[in-house]
């Protein structure tokens, strides 16, 4: 219950590029995708939303693609309500990403990234 609402939300997280060692590679080939989505109840309708995520219908040799994944749920400033701590990482380097949700709303809060 990432709102503190008595609603229970489901986070789903999938990732489809990751390299025979499971680094992520430095380019993307068609059909590619990382992402990390939150399924919730908002006014008694199921909504579906798109956290964090990369999509890559076709080959793309430019792009840098990024793994997103979950990487904690905590209460980190005191409100009774979770945040969402999203990790991303791609060739070069990586960050993580702060979420909160709350009446149905998501909101990016707080975002740190290094690269190599």
């Amino acid at each position: 219950d990432l709102a503190g609402d008595g609603e229970e939300e489901v986070l789903l997280s999938a990732t489809n590029y990751l390299t025979d060692d499971g680094t992520v590679p430095s380019s993307t080939a068609a059909g590619n995708y990382s992402f990390v989505l939150l399924r919730s109840v908002v006014n008694g309708k199921v909504q579906t939303k798109l956290v964090e995520g990369e999509f890559y219908p076709r080959v793309n040799a430019n792009a840098a693609p990024n793994r997103y994944e979950v990487r904690g749920l905590l209460d980190l400033n005191g409100d009774g309500r979770l945040e969402i701590i999203i990790g991303f990482s791609y060739y070069e380097g990586g960050g993580a990403s702060i979420w909160q949700f709350g009446a149905g709303k998501l909101k990016r809060v707080l975002e740190y990234g290094c690269g190599a």
